[in-house]
């Protein structure tokens, strides 16, 4: 089971991410009894993630595309804790993990804007690539990470 953080340690976890983005979900996005539908967590974490990277920005070896980093999700976990509902005020976090020669591991979380509960965790391992196959992440857009996450891979 997808566990990152110790019993009791959710707080200091959440304080770890260095990018966090706010959402309200859409009538649309709840199921019959009213949550936010299991179907949707994962456009909360590619959201945020894709955000993420463009306010990070693209290195300038890196190679033109269609967005910064461009990469393809490869491995999605999702725990949900707590219920979300319509219109309440969240918080996606996103943050790298771990980065390979050509992959990344990033967590998200899902928490309430008012009380910083944890709602939802994610986990997405991602592969940099050029549409239709894997490619290496360029030494630029590894510094440009380890800058904006403020520590070495």
């Amino acid at each position: 089971m997808f566990e990152p953080y110790e019993p009791g340690g959710g707080a200091a976890w959440l304080r770890s991410f260095r990018f966090a983005l706010e959402v309200r979900p859409r009538f649309c996005e709840t199921d019959a009894l009213g949550h936010v539908s299991n179907v949707i967590y994962p456009t909360y974490w590619e959201l945020a993630r894709l955000r993420m990277f463009a306010a990070i920005g693209e290195a300038d070896d890196a190679p033109k595309r269609t967005f910064p980093f461009q990469h393809m999700a490869v491995e999605i976990t999702t725990r949900m804790l707590r219920p979300c509902f319509y219109d309440e005020e969240l918080l996606v976090h996103a943050r790298a993990v771990s980065l390979g020669r050509t992959s990344m591991v990033m967590e998200h979380a899902l928490s309430s804007a008012e009380t910083d509960e944890i709602r939802a965790l994610g986990r997405i391992v991602i592969v940099a690539s050029d549409g239709e196959s894997a490619i290496p992440w360029t030494p630029g857009q590894r510094a440009k990470l380890e800058a904006f996450e403020g520590r070495t891979f």
